[in-house]
């Protein structure tokens, strides 16, 4: 019967399904069963074979506390109040700094002992220019909200995740490109710059956790 299932089912929600709550509910469900049809020949209804077999049981709270409980789906999520355009301008000065010297770096010792066609200088120089343009975008926001209060999740693992997936494609792309051009490898820069996607990320979960990233709690009207 529906209803046996139904009444198992909600008497072990909030309850990790492991193997051996689901054996103990497929038990339970198979005894109820079985009692409400010995009841039903006896000569009772189904509804009252049903109530009298559910009382047999008793409360099940006793065994259900018994197992782990499940893990809380509605976990809170970490928060702070933070100054976001002054975060944002930092963390976006720090990654392109960062990928920028690693990009520069690379690009000549690549040209010094010819590993690198010289090509990429062009590409190189196109993708500092969208550097310099992403800082200048984070600057004019900073100035012209330089107290801006933003309430952030701190949850940055799934954000890391999609930022690497996006670097992998980008990646691909570019060598591809590279590939099907027959050159050396000129796409460097284009690669190293979209792993500073991803760098963003720790950059902003590291700079978040600083004092002067944090704006003050709003504070509950007092009472009168």
């Amino acid at each position: 019967m529906e209803a046996i299932k139904y009444y198992v089912k909600g008497a072990f929600q909030g309850v990790k399904a492991t193997p051996e709550v689901l054996e103990q509910e497929e038990e339970l469900i198979a005894d109820l069963t079985a009692k409400v049809a010995d009841l039903v020949e006896q000569g009772k209804s189904d509804e009252e074979a049903l109530g009298m077999a559910i009382a047999s049981v008793g409360d099940l709270s006793t065994l259900v506390s018994e197992f782990e409980p499940a893990e809380d789906q509605h976990a809170t999520i970490p928060t702070a109040s933070i100054f976001s355009t002054r975060l944002d301008l930092y963390v976006v000065a720090v990654s392109a700094a960062i990928g920028a010297a690693v990009m520069i770096g690379s690009t000549v010792l690549g040209a010094l002992t010819g590993l690198i066609h010289p090509g990429a200088g062009f590409s190189l120089a196109a993708v500092l220019a969208v550097a310099v343009w992403w800082i200048r975008g984070a600057y004019l926001r900073y100035q012209a909200s330089p107290d801006a209060i933003e309430v952030r999740e701190l949850v940055y693992k799934a954000r890391f995740r999609s930022a690497l997936a996006t670097w992998a494609g980008v990646a691909l792309i570019v060598s591809l490109l590279n590939i099907a051009t027959h050159t050396d490898f000129w796409c460097w820069p284009i690669w190293v710059a979209g792993g500073t996607w991803a760098l963003t990320v720790k950059v902003e979960k590291w700079l978040a956790e600083r004092a002067e990233f944090l704006a003050p709690e709003p504070q509950a009207p007092k009472a009168a």
